[in-house]
């Protein structure tokens, strides 16, 4: 025996070690069972602002038992010093502080339990720490290879690292005495080295696996530098609202196109709007178009084209600049598949009534996800909204309604004849957007700003739906070129003094665009990162103001999960303009 004394859990074949394997197999089923599952419910707990208070909770309840377990197993009166157990604890907070999102800081506490179930399970054999260790550390590689075949999971080498520290601290804490230092040694020197091994390593690792550039490639870094708004900026010192909408296309909001339901949020912002003929996303899916607005890069300079990396902490990004010249910056940060650390938004997000409250300006943003798969609009929800289609029983129907993604190639063949049936869930789906819409644009009202706040509603891409046989947007574009339905996003810019109020320009911007037009009417001037005029975001401030522009744009667009895919001018003729 190592020291973890003899205690209730004796030798093997006592029932207490039969009771604790058993409660071992139990604990790693479950956790097993719950890796798929785990980023929707925490996806909804997030949407009802619990997600913090719930992953709280249940950390406490977990090193409770957890402490209960190793006291147990120590015959009943500890033998870890005290100094020990606080140095853990300090060592353990310090630890979970490295991770931004809540969901995240699960894996330690949740492994420490593991770990003492299976102390209590090897029962009294030499070397029984390292023999508990071991059996959890295979357990945690093997929770993370399960999230990694799961297609709406990844597999983190950071989470493996998490689960494997998570499981050894009970067992080198029933080390006792001056053994048990060990213990919060292991949680200090992994916190040390969490960060700059993630940025290291991180940065090359795709959750994906498909890697088409560096995942950080070159760019040209800019020292930050203060600066004071142009006064002759039409809206020097005014704020920014900036509104993106999960995977809204462009044909369901006006003046591109109406959905087949009511949207009288939607309606209204057009109508006070000016629109540009066509609105392109670089990408078909979230991360890389998202980068892309906030780098104003195109995602073969800033790198952000796979799960889980994100973009290079040195450059200076445009809100980077935007916040030298005195504007705060608010909004979303992440979640458990989108990263947007270091381009200038703030590492917590609160609530927007709180952003528009101060008296500086500011530039916000929030991202709204009700259109995005799943498609769960009941019957009864299609028939208040006026929508009488049938719900056929199709495979391909039912995955859309109850996941996030609808691989192409599980459901071969053509599905034209379930057309109305998603186009209706979709509809739904964009109604309620339409509600979360009315919803932050009330906030505006109420702050009493919105007669200095320029609002731009845009999406981040958008999504098929049976035009190639395919829903949804990442997992169609296997085999195929982004279609239009794709990468042809809205764009409605509301100037508070009411400019160009419902017109529409004749000239396209591209995701990079934005933030390098928004910033000059601010009276802002950011430098660009690229040597490349086609991969960096263009000033076209005039074309949003009506005044004359070169009406095209280059455009290059990357696809998921195959990679680099065709310019405009190599691709179908179906969707050349």
């Amino acid at each position: 025996m190592d020291g973890g004394g003899a205690g209730p859990v004796g030798r093997v074949g006592d029932p207490a070690v039969t009771r604790a394997r058993v409660a071992f197999v139990c604990a790693v089923v479950v956790t097993y069972a719950t890796s798929g599952v785990a980023r929707q419910a925490a996806n909804q707990l997030r949407e009802l602002g619990w997600l913090s208070a719930v992953v709280a909770s249940f950390c406490v309840g977990i090193v409770a038992v957890g402490a209960r377990l190793l006291a147990r197993g120590s015959g009943g009166g500890s033998r870890v010093p005290f100094p020990v157990l606080v140095a853990t604890a300090v060592a353990a907070a310090l630890l979970l502080s490295r991770w931004e999102l809540a969901e995240e800081r699960v894996h330690l506490p949740l492994y420490a339990l593991l770990g003492a179930l299976a102390w209590g399970a090897v029962g009294e054999r030499r070397g029984r720490s390292a023999m508990a260790i071991g059996v959890v550390v295979l357990v945690g590689i093997g929770d993370e290879v399960l999230q990694g075949l799961h297609p709406e999971r990844q597999f983190d080498w950071m989470d493996a690292v998490a689960n494997a520290v998570g499981g050894a601290l009970v067992p080198l804490l029933a080390l006792g005495g001056r053994a048990a230092w060990s213990a919060p040694a292991l949680l200090a020197l992994t916190a040390a080295l969490f960060v700059p091994l993630q940025h290291m390593i991180g940065a090359s690792v795709s959750g994906s696996g498909e890697q088409s550039v560096p995942a950080h490639p070159p760019t040209v870094s800019v020292p930050a530098t203060a600066q004071t708004p142009d006064p002759a900026a039409p809206y020097a010192g005014f704020d920014v609202l900036l509104i993106t909408i999960d995977a809204l296309r462009a044909d369901h909001v006006p003046p591109y196109g109406h959905a087949p339901v009511a949207t009288p949020r939607l309606d209204a912002l057009a109508a006070e709007s000016v629109a540009v003929r066509t609105m392109w996303s670089p990408s078909t899916w979230t991360s890389p178009a998202m980068v892309s607005i906030f780098t104003a890069l195109h995602p073969a300079v800033h790198g952000v084209d796979g799960r889980g990396l994100e973009a290079a902490p040195g450059p200076v990004y445009p809100l980077e600049t935007l916040v030298g010249a005195g504007w705060r910056t608010w909004g979303f940060v992440g979640d458990d598949t989108e990263n947007y650390r270091h381009l200038g938004l703030p590492s917590r997000k609160g609530d927007l009534d709180d952003a528009l409250a101060g008296g500086d300006p500011v530039f916000a943003w929030t991202h709204l996800r009700q259109v995005h798969a799943p498609y769960d609009a009941t019957p009864a929800r299609l028939a208040e909204l006026g929508l009488d289609v049938a719900l056929p029983d199709a495979p391909i129907l039912d995955r859309a309604r109850t996941h996030y993604l609808v691989e192409r190639a599980k459901y071969p063949g053509r599905h034209g004849w379930l057309k109305p049936a998603i186009r209706a869930l979709y509809a739904a789906e964009v109604a309620d957007a339409d509600a979360a819409l009315g919803a932050v644009l009330d906030v505006l009202d109420r702050s009493g700003r919105a007669a200095r706040t320029i609002v731009v509603l845009t999406a981040d891409h958008g999504e098929e739906l049976l035009e190639g046989d395919g829903i949804g947007h990442a997992s169609t574009t296997l085999d195929s070129v982004p279609r239009p339905e794709l990468v042809q996003v809205p764009l409605l810019v509301r100037f508070p003094d009411g400019r160009g109020a419902g017109a529409r320009r004749d000239g396209d911007l591209r995701h990079e665009d934005l933030l390098p037009s928004l910033l000059p009417l601010l009276g802002v001037t950011h430098q660009p990162l690229s040597l490349d005029p086609a991969l960096h975001g263009q000033d076209r401030s005039a074309l949003l103001l009506g005044l004359p522009v070169d009406p095209d744009v280059p455009r290059w667009f990357v696809g998921s999960p195959c990679g680099w895919q065709a310019p405009p001018s190599d691709a179908p003729s179906a969707w050349r303009r």
